[in-house]
């Protein structure tokens, strides 16, 4: 989740992009920090959820004060789907093994 903040706020000319474009990143990036997270705190991932959309509606937000970078909706939409999506794989593996 720390790694999130720096790599969030870098300024424009010092990101590196893959191929994959911005949304896919916001994503993958979201998602393994929720899975890792709700595996760590099975007993709080939607809590955990929440505060990581939060967190990436507030780093989206910063973004703006990053020479060469912009927030934007889109991206924070797709931070949480992200999210949920790492929530939700955790939990069906959290299920899995308790059966």
């Amino acid at each position: 989740m720390i790694a999130l903040a720096p790599l969030s706020l870098l300024p424009g000319d010092e990101l590196v992009r893959t191929s994959l474009g911005g949304h896919a990143e916001h994503g993958i990036a979201y998602a393994g920090t929720a899975f890792v997270s709700s595996l760590a705190y099975p007993a709080r991932v939607y809590r955990s959820a929440v505060l990581l959309v939060l967190y990436a509606g507030v780093l989206e937000w910063l973004q703006r004060f990053s020479p060469g970078r912009h927030s934007a909706i889109e991206d924070w939409l797709a931070s949480s789907i992200g999210v949920l999506v790492g929530a939700g794989a955790a939990l069906v593996l959290l299920k899995s093994v308790r059966n």
